[in-house]
């Protein structure tokens, strides 16, 4: 709604589509074929992360991630993943429809106070040991595990994926075998670490 009441000053933009769940915003963005898509990092069921990396697989679009994360580690999965802007919620206000325009014209926009995190990258081994496990996770494999870390059980995935119950216990045992983790509880907390999910 806020970014909404923003952009409602905005004569040059109008809002074509909202959705609620990454899996819903990456349908809309395939039929309504939007010249940018606004992105929260923690959507349920396919965070934004994830909604970029498919969305920019399959059309063309520009994609601003409006969130509240200003880790190194979040900025670069994002732009790795396609975004190309970068926006604090708390410049949501003032700064929204510049960095639209920037994104239209110029191609990237990032806010300033992450501004050095996205040209630097992620600084520290283990982020990028986190980032090189979590590449090795095919797509299927990211929506699984996002699924899992929300509290979903074996066959409430195969429903929402349309799979049979037998291939989303697979994908769990070699997700947690690619991450390296043992239980539930770490898969969890890798999944927060690495803002697939909200804490």
């Amino acid at each position: 709604m806020g970014i909404r009441s923003v952009l409602s000053h905005e004569p040059d933009f109008v809002v074509c589509g909202e959705a609620i769940t990454g899996s819903q915003a990456l349908a809309q963005a395939q039929e309504l074929k939007p010249d940018v898509m606004i992105l929260d990092v923690g959507l349920p069921e396919m965070n934004g992360i994830e909604v970029t990396r498919r969305v920019r697989s399959l059309m063309s679009v520009a994609v601003l991630i409006v969130t509240m994360h200003d880790s190194d580690q979040v900025v670069q999965a994002a732009m790795e993943a396609g975004a190309s802007g970068y926006l604090l919620k708390s410049d949501v206000g003032r700064a929204l429809p510049a960095a639209l325009r920037a994104i239209l014209s110029k191609g990237q926009f990032v806010s300033e106070s992450v501004r050095a995190a996205a040209l630097l990258g992620s600084s520290g081994g283990e982020g990028r040991e986190r980032r090189g496990k979590s590449e090795r996770l095919t797509s299927r494999e990211r929506e699984v595990l996002q699924l899992l870390a929300e509290g979903r059980a074996n066959k409430e995935i195969a429903a929402a994926l349309g799979i049979t119950t037998k291939t989303a216990e697979t994908h769990r045992a070699r997700i947690m075998a690619k991450l390296q983790v043992h239980s539930m509880s770490e898969l969890v907390r890798y999944a927060i670490r690495n803002r697939i999910i909200e804490a």
